[in-house]
Order: C-alpha cells, then structure tokens, then sequence
C-alpha cells in the first residue's frame, strides 16, 4: 500500500528524542559528506602530479571560484563565500540524489502504531528542513552585508530617517529579507516533494522499466534545484554586501 504523507514521520527514537525519517536521512547525508571530506584530507598530502584525484579536485574547486566570481566580481568575497555555498550545493543535490538510489526510497519501513511508515525519506521533502536552509542561508547573508558594510550602514539599510523615500525603502528591505525566508523555503520544498510523490506513484503503479526516465529526469530537476537555491544565496550575499549610498 502507497502511502504519502506531506509531514515527515517519527520513526527512531534516540536517547528519548524522537526522529523523523526525513531527519535520519540528513543524518545519512551528512556522514557520506563527512567522510568524503575525511577521504579528501587524508588523501591532502598526495603529490599533485601523481594523483588524478587532486588534479580533478582542484579543477572542480577553480571553476567553482570562478562561477563565483562571475557573479561577486570581487575575489576575496569569493573566497569567504564559496565555502558556504558549495556545502548548501552538496547537502542539497546529496540530498535529492540519494533518494533515487535503487532501494532508498520506499523500501525499509517500520510498523508505527499499526502501520507501515517509510524509514528513508528526502530530507528537502521536508518543509522543517527547507526551513533550516533557509534561516541559515539568510542569516549568513546578514553575517556577510555586516562584514562588508559595517554595523552602521547595515542598519541603515533597514532604519533610515535621512527622508521619507529612504524610510519606507527601509520597510521594503525588512520586508524582502522576511520573505527570501519564504522563499527559499518553500521553492526547493515544493519541487522536491512533486517529484517525491511523482517517482512513488509511478513505481505503485508500474514498477520496472517505466520509472527510469523519471528518475532520470529527477537527477536532473534535483541538481537544478541544488544550483538554483546555492544561486541565489550568492545573488543576495553580492547584492547585500554592495557598496550603497544612505
């Protein structure tokens, strides 16, 4: 039986906290994420020329910089902010990806107060986890304008009495920085779950064959989605962190 639910379920309960299936799964992508980190360190020493592991990581890291640059134009922003956005990319897409995994998604359940609930779900199809992205996202935003502008003109962004046009500019800057919470949120929530839903009732339905290109097609959706959020956030750090006039 196929059973679809917009809230996470409780499915684990560790030293009396209860856990959801879509946060036993962050815990799950957070550790593969860990260890390839742990691998990269290890492996940190290797000389350059005889390792195609560093020669690839490097070329991945140089781009990533150099997309970055394209969008801050200022190198040593890059530098700051490339760390933050490229683990919001690799949570994201690990994320999406991982439930596409043969036998990840709708496949281990246990029996919750008479009936079967999924074990592993999409952290991102969780709108608690979309939200956690978003605070955070957000709050380095602020952390960054901070550090480029200085407290004072930070605030000025937001509490400026210098005339009534930059006064109600103020509200509107509160009020945007407000709903890029929403924002973030609720975008990467509601197309990870539409997909989610979609790639179950499909294998209910027709089983073998007819999901691959779906799942295909997920592979895609869900690293458009990673680029699109880790965008973004670069898009607001560089336009928060402008040289303004007040």
């Amino acid at each position: 039986m196929m059973n679809i639910s917009l809230q996470p379920e409780y499915v684990l309960s560790l030293f009396g906290f209860l856990l959801t299936n879509t946060f036993l799964t962050s815990i799950i992508v957070t550790l593969v994420l860990g260890l390839a980190s742990w691998s990269f360190y290890l492996r940190r020493n290797e000389n350059e020329n005889r390792s195609i592991f560093l020669k690839c990581w490097f070329v991945v890291v140089y781009e990533a910089l150099t997309i970055t640059d394209s969008i801050t134009h200022n190198r040593n922003l890059s530098k700051k902010v490339l760390p933050l956005i490229a683990t919001l990319f690799l949570f994201i897409v690990t994320s999406n990806m991982i439930a596409l995994v043969p036998g990840f998604l709708g496949s281990f359940f246990v029996m919750i107060e008479g009936r079967e609930v999924s074990l592993l779900r999409s952290p991102n199809s969780d709108l608690t986890t979309t939200l956690a992205l978003a605070l955070v996202t957000v709050t380095f935003i602020q952390y960054f304008s901070i550090s480029s502008l200085g407290f004072g003109k930070y605030l000025k962004r937001f509490i400026n009495f210098s005339g009534p046009v930059n006064f109600v500019l103020g509200f509107f800057e509160v009020l945007s920085e407000s709903v890029r919470v929403l924002s973030f949120s609720f975008r990467l929530f509601g197309n990870v779950f539409a997909g989610e839903v979609l790639l179950l009732v499909i294998a209910f339905l027709i089983p073998y064959i007819i999901p691959i290109p779906f799942m295909i097609l997920e592979v895609f959706i869900g690293s458009i989605q990673a680029l699109i959020f880790s965008m973004l956030a670069l898009t607001y750090i560089k336009s928060s962190t402008g040289k303004h006039s007040y």
